[in-house]
């Protein structure tokens, strides 16, 4: 009996030989994807030429998008041998979850793999908007003695502890929740999540706020100049959540006229673009997605890749058990006991 046929996205594993070529290799035939365009991508599941997938393995978070987005269009064309697509990695905006959830199909992410990076991330992030450490940074650099006196005399003026200031949250997933707690322990932050009043409440009462939601239809755009209008004046900004959750320019005019004291971000509304107003600013914190990126969460992400896709698809190719980290584990679910999956 040939075994279930595993399409491998991207790079090659890095980290997780182990697996790969004990259990994962041992149970699946592992191909690898050979077309690099979106357009070639297409034809070749038009003209069924990896044959009857049984998953997308795609263990790398950098690599193998080739064919992004993973729109319902693109989705049509997978066999219907397709049980599971298994990805590197935390957010899934490119891919349509909707159109995976009508064919029957899990789509499992990295999730819980980079908790601990960002959620470090997030306290430098916190720790720079409080101390003005941008400034400082690029004072020190700049080898002009006069701005780096200045900035020692000065920068003391205007920055802040945040032991005692009260962190707001937005998104209290696994992530969020290691924040408030490293937040509480190490830096004596008050929790702004404790009030649970709604976003406006949290956000009128928070001296810090802090995004880390998901970015769906819901989240696109959600701090913009009315809600950034709920906060205190001189409040500060943090995003390792997503780009597009945070309205750069609406954010960049609340920086410019104080409402919003500094802000630092991880991510961007149009990466791998950064906002020119943000980057002329010191007040702002400014990094490269690079949130979650140490070798343990590469590790961590591989290996979820290939453990999701054994809990699910058995040595005959069907289902016989759950992911462990599906973001629409439940949907799939009903899906399948209902006999409802679109083909």
């Amino acid at each position: 009996m040939p075994k279930p046929i595993i399409l491998h996205l991207g790079d090659p594993i890095a980290y997780n030989h182990s697996l790969y070529d004990g259990a994962f290799s041992s149970r699946f035939t592992i191909i690898r994807n050979e077309d690099l365009t979106r357009e070639s991508f297409i034809e070749a599941l038009k003209t069924n030429k990896y044959g009857p997938i049984t998953a997308l393995f795609r263990p790398h978070f950098a690599s193998g998008n080739e064919m992004i987005p993973w729109d319902a269009s693109l989705i049509s064309l997978l066999p219907p041998s397709v049980k599971i697509f298994a990805s590197a990695g935390a957010g899934y905006d490119t891919v349509s979850i909707p159109a995976l959830t009508a064919r029957g199909i899990y789509y499992t992410n990295g999730a819980g793999a980079s908790d601990e990076a960002v959620a470090d991330t997030t306290l430098y992030m916190i720790l720079s908007v409080f101390r003005n450490f941008t400034a400082s940074q690029l004072a020190a650099r700049s080898g002009d003695k006069g701005r780096f006196l200045d900035c020692h005399r000065d920068l003391a003026g205007i920055s802040q502890n945040p032991t005692g200031k009260v962190l707001g949250l937005v998104g209290m997933g696994r992530i969020g929740g290691l924040v408030a707690r490293k937040a509480r322990l190490g830096l004596g932050m008050e929790m702004g999540v404790r009030w649970v009043g709604g976003l406006r409440e949290v956000l009128g009462r928070a001296d810090v706020v802090s995004l880390h939601c998901d970015l769906n239809a819901g989240t696109r755009g959600l701090i913009d100049t009315e809600r950034i209008g709920w906060m205190k004046d001189g409040v500060r900004v943090v995003n390792v959540a997503r780009g597009g959750v945070l309205v750069e320019g609406d954010l960049a005019e609340a920086l410019r006229s104080g409402k919003v004291s500094a802000a630092a971000l991880d991510v961007h509304e149009f990466e791998p673009r950064v906002d020119e107003r943000l980057v002329a600013m010191e007040n702002v914190t400014l990094t490269t997605h690079v949130g979650g990126g140490v070798v343990e969460t590469r590790v961590g992400f591989e290996r979820l890749a290939m453990e999701n896709i054994l809990a699910v698809v058995g040595e005959d190719g069907e289902v016989v058990g759950e992911p462990l980290t599906a973001v629409n584990g439940r949907e799939v679910r009903e899906v399948l006991e209902g006999g409802q999956r679109s083909e």
